[in-house]
């Protein structure tokens, strides 16, 4: 993603980046507080003064960083996260990049610097929360919690009518997967269901793509990528399926239609609505 004016807007914090840890949650919020001040200091009258002051917030935001990814493994450790290992490697790349950025900042121009941390911002540090932190809640919560607060929800709406619509039926078809059903019945009632997911995401994608054609979105090739991501997702949890218990998979898909679906939806389908309405004229 390359920095544009307009995406300024996108680093506010949404509730649905919560992970239902306090503590864990008010430090993201922290975060995007400080990211957002970045974003604005170009408000300033000078570029020296801008400049100076992007320096001083980037050190802030590296320190708080650094105290934040503290914190989390600690509390992964405390809940015993499976995926603790992969985790800090993704802290340890997030806080090399950050380094990098800091030790060059006295020779970057005022631009460079301002694409960089916007970079930084939107591609690591948020899809890191997005992503990676959501995983950890989804592992911690018991199977019937994930059941009761899966669905669509008004949040996710990116206030397109025939895209919303679309979203709408990934989530009915996703949650036929949980209506009970004598258990040899199971296996073909999900394999029916999948079926049925894997069909109708891949129609969904092709009319956002064709939208995103239609509009000129200027990162549709990357956008298309992570359509692409989200089905090779399906596809390899498909070829698990022999291998996974009945609750395992009812996790499992809980988790990849919150992951790949839901905030796919949250963080990258509304960029495609924000840059069609700050550039109606570049249909």
């Amino acid at each position: 993603m390359t920095y544009k004016e307009n995406n300024k807007t996108s680093i506010i914090w949404r509730s649905e980046y919560n992970i239902n840890n306090f503590k864990i949650d008010t430090e993201h919020q922290k975060l995007f507080s400080i990211a957002r001040e970045a974003m604005n200091v170009s408000k300033l009258q000078s570029d020296l003064d801008i400049k100076s002051k992007l320096k001083e917030i980037i050190s802030r935001l590296f320190n708080y960083i650094n105290l934040h990814f503290s914190n989390e493994e600690k509390y992964m450790q405390d809940i015993s996260y499976p995926e603790i290992d992969n985790h800090r490697f993704l802290h340890k790349n997030m806080l090399n990049m950050l380094t990098s950025l800091v030790s060059k900042l006295n020779t970057m121009q005022l631009k460079e610097i301002e694409i960089s941390l916007y970079n930084f911002i939107e591609e690591y540090f948020i899809r890191h929360i997005v992503l990676e932190d959501k995983k950890i809640q989804l592992w911690n919560t018991n199977l019937q919690d994930l059941k009761k607060n899966f669905g669509w929800k008004n949040i996710y709406s990116v206030n397109n009518p025939n895209i919303d619509d679309e979203h709408k039926k990934l989530f009915d078809i996703a949650q036929e997967a949980f209506i009970e059903v004598e258990p040899d019945l199971k296996p073909a009632k999900i394999k029916e269901i999948l079926t049925k997911l894997y069909n109708y995401m891949k129609k969904h994608f092709k009319h956002e793509e064709e939208y995103m054609s239609e509009i000129n979105y200027p990162d549709i090739q990357e956008h298309k990528k992570l359509h692409n991501e989200i089905i090779n997702t399906i596809n390899n949890f498909v070829r698990q399926l022999p291998t996974l218990d009945e609750d395992k998979f009812e996790k499992e898909l809980a988790r990849i239609i919150d992951i790949a679906l839901v905030h796919h939806i949250i963080q990258e389908d509304r960029k495609i609505i924000l840059w069609e309405k700050t550039n109606p004229n570049k249909k």
